[in-house]
């Protein structure tokens, strides 16, 4: 690598795998050096269903970043996502000594990971909500406080420990040490969401193609984390069947299409079929089949919200990003389904020879963001950042020595 703040990230999702480089100031400026996608093999709704074929998509992804030969990767940080991926609150306690210091907090930390430990899951985020001391609640930062006992509530999210080694597995190939796995729709969440949505409450659906990431934010915190093992490619799949069609023809119809619009009867459009007939479908007809199946998923995820008991941490409506949230006139169509204000996250990466726009970006940026934070809740309170870069410094220099 030419600098030692250069990070390298990896996106695995369903339908594309993206892989890009920046660099990363002390003051946490993301400047993007290269970018590159290619079609995903072997995942299925989000989940590593085929190691060799994953392998290969990373291997081609990565050479793309690496083709001028000006920059070599020998570590990443990568996301996981499926819908092994489970989140809960939980607490711990620990009784004090005298004045409570970063110890005291390292170790009440410590007793709420203890207790959320299954044998089966990986923990991968542990997100502080609030601090409590004694019968004080709701403390944001107890340090310099005195009492008897002090209890944290923190948001755990983690995976199943096959599909996390499964994901380490796709790299054993190379010689890239993994830095950093962080959970899809986390990421997307700390990329879209802005510093006063998530004090409001804002829930962030990143929609992609395999699977939909719910993320609920409120006072600065992460409440709730879900998978829905649904996303984009069941509706390209049913206007497939439909027109009787490709996937790949249907996908590109589908975006095409404004489900927001009202087509007259007479607006058609023109689809080529299996057996290379052209067939002419009514707009308005494709539309309905688009809506209809993004009503299910929205309703879907309505419910879910409401049985975790979180339907009303959100005034602040959605913020919808992900290769899903590209469908022309999505954010019109959730709107009217919720009764609550809906943006649709555009995330924009300009590079030296283009500039990337879309809000499937979501989490490859939202990456960057979480590797420069090793305490991940800093990145919802806004709070001062310090993260690996110092690290990556002294692996760097230590790799200088060694070529």
């Amino acid at each position: 690598m030419k600098s030692q703040n250069i990070v390298a990230a990896i996106d695995i999702g369903t339908s594309h795998i993206i892989a890009a480089l920046a660099e990363i100031s002390t003051d946490g400026d993301i400047v993007p050096i290269a970018l590159s996608q290619v079609s995903s093999r072997g995942v299925k709704k989000g989940g590593v269903v085929n190691i060799p074929l994953v392998q290969h998509t990373i291997d081609s992804a990565l050479e793309k970043l690496q083709q001028d030969g000006s920059y070599h990767i020998y570590s990443i940080i990568t996301s996981l996502s499926g819908a092994s991926i489970m989140g809960h609150n939980a607490d711990g306690t620990v009784e004090l000594k005298g004045t409570i210091a970063e110890h005291n907090i390292k170790q009440v930390v410590s007793a709420a990971r203890d207790l959320s430990m299954l044998e089966s899951r990986q923990i991968l985020h542990i997100l502080r909500q609030s601090f409590s001391v004694d019968k004080q609640t709701d403390i944001d930062n107890p340090i310099g406080l005195m009492g008897e006992n002090l209890s944290i509530q923190v948001h755990v999210i983690s995976a199943a420990k096959m599909a996390y080694y499964n994901l380490l597995q796709t790299f054993s190939h190379r010689d890239i040490d993994i830095e950093q796995v962080v959970t899809s729709g986390f990421a997307s969440a700390v990329a879209v969401s802005t510093a006063d949505e998530k004090q409001l409450g804002v829930c962030v659906l990143d929609i992609g193609a395999g699977t939909t990431d719910v993320t609920v934010i409120h006072k600065g915190v992460v409440k709730h984390t879900e998978v829905i093992p649904l996303g984009s490619e069941v509706i390209s799949n049913d206007m497939a069947f439909f027109m009787r069609t490709t996937v790949e023809t249907a996908e590109k119809i589908k975006q095409e299409i404004d489900v927001n619009a009202n087509y007259i009867a007479s607006e058609t459009i023109e689809v080529q079929g299996l057996s290379g007939t052209t067939r002419h479908f009514s707009k308005r007809e494709v539309s309905e089949v688009i809506q209809e199946r993004y009503h299910q998923l929205f309703e879907f995820v309505l419910q879910k919200l409401a049985r975790a008991g979180v339907e009303m941490l959100f005034p602040g409506g959605f913020v919808i990003c992900g290769g899903g949230a590209e469908q022309q006139g999505l954010d019109t169509l959730l709107m009217k389904k919720s009764q609550l204000p809906v943006r649709r996250a555009m995330i924009e990466i300009p590079l030296k020879d283009r500039t990337e726009k879309g809000s499937r970006f979501a989490t490859i940026m939202g990456l960057f963001m979480c590797a420069y934070e090793e305490d991940l809740t800093r990145i919802m309170k806004d709070e001062e950042k310090t993260g690996i870069i110092g690290k990556l410094t002294d692996v760097l220099a230590h790799l200088r020595k060694i070529f």
